[in-house]
């Protein structure tokens, strides 16, 4: 094996319409590359991709138009060389006659770039009957002297013909086929095409395997920043409060109000840098993406909605909304919200926070007649298990794919079961871990500076413990949260 990664020249060549820009898209793990369309001959020229660049690996990859005539290219080449044994000459040879580029034009710019490239990847639409045409097309390929690597797309669906197209594959010589479906994304199928070609073109083994390498590095660093922005977001739900007069009901709608603001923004920012970490872009799919996603970048049903909890199968834990801030649902004060007033009963009964936090809640209501308002745990149950099915299913979805996310059936799984994890209800006893409620303290706090040096070092030690727990429950709920996705999703799902 050569240890010295060289480039890799792919060209992506077949009939029109079988794929051959979306398996670029999926390769490429983009969704704005070339233009995909149910026309024929949607693309016209060869478009260049990288798959990867590095200091000593570069695999760049060619979208070509469409074969449309190879049969008949194939026998005014066999008729002019029918005597030539050195076939990538004869196609260069009719490639330099100017009747022969006017009649055939796509042929030809496919064939031309077939000669610069390494290894040509011939894709074939499973879902279409095994054709002569076809088959001339991968003859024709052949007769330029690269290595030819037949790649099945569309296998997924219950129309696909995989094995017949492999019968008669294998009739013609072609043994070393993969199946690859552009849409259905499969990390381990992305594995073989890349070392079936390996085994097509070993003087660029060590080069592919480090691109299978750095695949697997990527789809590790996705997981884990969008896993990260969920466990973030959730830490900073759950830690966000406000407090109201308790018999204001005014004023408790008004908390609400600034209450339920918050928490749509910030799970909407949450879901718009998951979208990121996998390459996607919410003004790209829109609707499409998801039945309950806009194209926007908005979840059509809010998460504070009974009527989202209900659309996920999210359940209530018992008659008393659980967590710290959370008594009964306050339908008046907040309009029929998931928003609750923290009480001590309420608090110790869902068992989420400390006789200490308790009693002083109870304190405050009792003292100063002020009730605690927040997202209830069904909120963050919701918002943890529809941002992790997006997650699921954006692991199994090629970028080429332009239908709605196959979601689980509501309550089929959920991320959090009804008692949440000790990093949340830590949160809900340390609200300065939400940025809700220290973008408001900042503003008062922010021209108030400690009058000594030891005060000064104080608050310093003070905040850095601060950030360090915070940053402790976010990496141990994000653990927790990637342990669930796998479970549902299954292991080999982690890459993508």
């Amino acid at each position: 094996m050569n240890d010295n990664p060289r480039p890799v020249h792919l060209l992506v060549a077949g009939h029109t319409n079988v794929g051959k820009t979306s398996l670029l898209r999926t390769l490429g793990r983009t969704s704005g590359f070339g233009d995909v369309s149910p026309s024929p001959s949607t693309t016209r020229q060869i478009l260049p991709l990288v798959l990867i660049r590095s200091g000593t690996l570069t695999v760049t990859a060619y979208d070509s138009p469409g074969l449309e005539n190879a049969g008949r290219l194939l026998e005014r080449l066999d008729a002019q060389t029918h005597d030539s044994r050195d076939q990538p000459l004869a196609i260069r040879a009719l490639l330099a006659e100017p009747t022969i580029r006017e009649a055939f034009e796509q042929e030809c710019r496919v064939l031309a770039q077939a000669l610069e490239c390494d290894a040509c990847l011939a894709v074939i639409d499973t879902r279409e009957p095994v054709f002569e045409k076809y088959l001339d097309e991968l003859l024709l390929l052949a007769r330029c002297g690269r290595p030819l690597l037949p790649v099945l797309n569309f296998t997924a669906g219950p129309d696909s013909r995989e094995q017949q197209w492999r019968e008669r594959l294998a009739a013609i010589g072609q043994h070393v086929v993969i199946a690859f479906d552009a849409v259905v994304y499969d990390f381990a199928s992305e594995r073989r095409l890349y070392r079936g070609l390996a085994t097509v073109l070993p003087g660029a083994e060590s080069s592919l395997e480090a691109l299978i390498r750095q695949r697997e590095k990527d789809g590790d660093w996705r997981l884990k920043a969008a896993g990260y922005s969920l466990a973030e977001g959730l830490i900073e739900i759950a830690a966000c409060q406000e407090f109201a007069p308790a018999n204001d009901h005014k004023a408790l709608a008004c908390a609400g109000d600034r209450i339920r603001s918050y928490v749509e923004a910030r799970e909407q920012r949450m879901t718009l840098e998951i979208l990121q970490a996998f390459n996607y872009a919410p003004d790209i799919l829109g609707t499409a993406l998801h039945p309950d996603y806009t194209d926007t970048g908005r979840w059509t049903l809010s998460p504070l909605s009974p009527d989202a909890a209900r659309y996920y199968g999210i359940r209530a834990a018992g008659p008393v909304g659980t967590g710290a801030a959370v008594g009964s649902t306050l339908d008046v004060a907040t309009g029929g919200t998931l928003l609750g007033a923290g009480t001590a009963a309420g608090a110790l009964a869902g068992g989420l926070v400390s006789a200490r936090k308790a009693l002083w809640r109870a304190g405050r209501k009792l003292l100063r007649q002020q009730e605690t308002v927040a997202a209830n745990d069904r909120v963050l149950r919701l918002i943890a298990t529809r941002n992790l099915q997006l997650m699921a299913s954006l692991q199994s979805r090629g970028h080429a794919s332009t239908r709605p996310l196959a979601l689980p059936s509501p309550g089929k799984w959920a991320a959090l079961d009804n008692r949440l994890p000790a990093p949340l209800l830590r949160a809900r006893e340390t609200p300065a871990w939400s940025d809700y409620r220290s973008a408001m303290e900042s503003g008062a706090t922010q021209h108030q500076k400690p009058s000594s040096g030891i005060a000064m070092a104080t608050q310093s030690a003070r905040l850095a413990r601060h950030d360090q727990a915070r940053e402790h429950a976010i990496a141990s709920l994000q653990q927790r949260l990637l342990q669930a996705l796998e479970s549902a999703a299954g292991p080999d799902s982690r890459r993508c």
